[in-house]
C-alpha cells in the first residue's frame, strides 16, 4: 500500500504563533486515519493546507502528484471534503442541486447524476430531503446532505472535519457503518478531523498531533494503549479503551479490546 498523502518539513505560522515546526506524515492509500489533537494543535489547519486553502514552502503530495498552481484543480477533483459548518458548502436552492452541483462543473450527464444522487442519499437515508431547502434542515440533516455532496464525485479521499458533531449517536453509528463500507469495497481513503475519540473507533489508523507535531501515529489498538499521552494532552480515551487498560492492570485481558461483544465473551470464559 503507497502512501496517497506526504507531508515532510512542514513549517507553518498564523499570526505569530507556531503551528507546525517540521512537521511530517503520511497517509496510506486506501486507510481509514483518525487524526486528534488538544484544540488550538492545527487539525484543521491541516486540512486546509492539504486542499491547498492555505499555501506553504513545504512539499506536499497528493495521489502521486505535487501540491502546485498547476495540480491544485486536478487534487481537489480527487478529494470530498466534508466541514463541521455546512452552511459553508451551501451554493443551491435545493438539496438536489446542491448535491448535484459538484457533478455538473465536471460535465456528467443528467442521467449519471440522477443516478449517483439516489444511491448515496438513499445509503445515508436522506433522499426524502432532495426538494427540501438546504438552510431549512436540521443541524444534522445539513450535515449529512454535506457529506452526499462529498461522497457523489466518488473521490480517492475522503475528509471529515469535524463533520458528524451534529448527527444523533444511531445515526452518527449508521454513517460510519456506511464509510467503513465504502472505504472497503471502494478503496476509498478516509481522513477523519475529530475531537471525540469515540469515533476513532471505527477506523483502522490513529494519528495524535500536538504543537506542530506528530506524537503517536500508528494502529488503533497500538495507539489507544498510550493512555499517559492522551491524559497529558487532555483528551479522554475511549470508554472501552480504558476499561481495557484497568483490566489488563487486574490481568483480566492481555490486550486492548475494543468490541463490547468480544470483552464479554473472554470475561465469561
Amino acid at each position: 500500500m503507497d502512501d496517497i498523502v506526504i507531508i515532510k518539513d512542514l513549517n507553518f505560522k498564523y499570526d505569530n504563533k507556531l503551528i507546525f515546526s517540521r512537521f511530517d506524515l503520511e497517509i496510506k492509500r486506501g486507510s481509514f486515519t483518525t487524526i486528534v489533537g488538544p484544540n488550538g494543535s492545527g487539525k484543521s489547519t491541516l486540512i486546509k493546507i492539504i486542499l491547498g486553502l492555505i499555501r506553504v514552502n513545504s512539499y506536499i503530495n497528493i495521489d502521486q502528484s505535487l501540491l502546485c498552481n498547476d495540480n491544485l484543480k486536478t487534487i481537489r477533483r480527487k478529494i470530498g471534503v466534508v466541514f463541521e459548518n455546512p452552511d459553508n458548502q451551501f451554493v443551491a436552492e435545493t438539496v438536489m442541486d446542491d448535491i448535484a452541483f459538484s457533478l455538473e462543473n465536471m460535465k456528467y450527464n443528467k442521467v449519471e447524476i440522477r443516478k449517483r444522487i439516489e444511491k448515496f442519499t438513499r445509503y445515508l437515508g436522506i433522499y426524502h430531503l432532495l426538494e427540501r431547502e438546504p438552510y431549512s434542515l436540521s443541524g444534522g440533516e445539513k450535515q449529512l446532505v454535506a457529506l452526499a455532496s462529498a461522497l457523489v464525485i466518488e473521490p480517492k479521499i475522503l475528509i471529515l472535519d469535524e463533520a458528524l458533531t451534529m448527527v444523533d449517536r444511531e445515526v452518527k453509528e449508521k454513517t460510519y457503518k456506511i464509510l467503513q463500507e465504502l472505504h472497503k469495497t471502494d478503496n476509498l481513503t478516509i481522513i477523519n478531523i475529530t475531537h471525540d475519540l469515540e469515533d476513532s473507533l471505527y477506523g483502522e489508523e490513529i494519528v495524535v498531533i500536538d504543537r506542530g507535531q506528530v506524537i503517536l501515529k500508528g494502529p488503533k489498538e497500538l495507539v489507544l494503549e498510550e493512555e499517559k499521552v492522551f491524559n497529558n494532552i487532555g483528551i479522554d480515551l475511549p470508554f472501552m479503551a480504558s476499561l481495557s487498560i484497568k483490566l489488563k492492570y487486574y490481568g483480566l485481558v492481555d490486550k486492548i479490546i475494543l468490541d463490547m461483544d468480544e470483552m464479554v465473551d473472554l470475561l465469561w470464559k
